[in-house]
């Protein structure tokens, strides 16, 4: 029965190397795994972040902390304020999303968002715009 029991954890060992190392789809393969695995390390960490933290609601809020927040970034950047979004989420969460020119105004942007938000959650997806024009990929 053990040799049995050796000779099926073999079988299933060579069937799953042969799914992952075969040449054709066996590198889309191990890039999904991988990618399936950093979402559900992501999950957990989120979720076990969670676990035990109280919740603040926002004074006022959450349509008051996102026009507060909107308003403070108009006036702290000006011009580059208008690129900027404040989403309201479903899960009482603000996201601030949008494209800056530089790292300085990522900063800034980040440091007014903290003094603005007024206890509500904030997720910063503010990204850095990618240039323009004759690149290294222009043909």
């Amino acid at each position: 029965m053990k040799r049995l029991h050796i000779v099926g954890l073999s079988a299933v060992a060579a069937a799953i190397a042969a799914f992952f190392l075969q040449p054709r789809k066996g590198a889309d393969r191990r890039e999904a795994v991988r990618r399936g695995g950093e979402r559900l390390a992501r999950q957990g960490a989120s979720a076990t972040s969670l676990i035990g933290t109280r919740r603040h609601r926002p004074a006022g809020g959450l349509a008051e902390a996102r026009q507060r927040i909107e308003d403070a970034l108009l006036e702290e950047l000006g011009a580059d304020g208008f690129s900027l979004r404040v989403i309201a989420g479903d899960d009482d969460a603000l996201t601030v999303r949008g494209e800056v020119d530089s790292l300085d105004l990522i900063r800034r942007a980040s440091e007014v968002i903290d003094r603005s938000r007024g206890g509500a959650d904030v997720v910063n997806l503010i990204r850095l715009r990618a240039p323009s024009g004759g690149g290294a990929l222009a043909t």
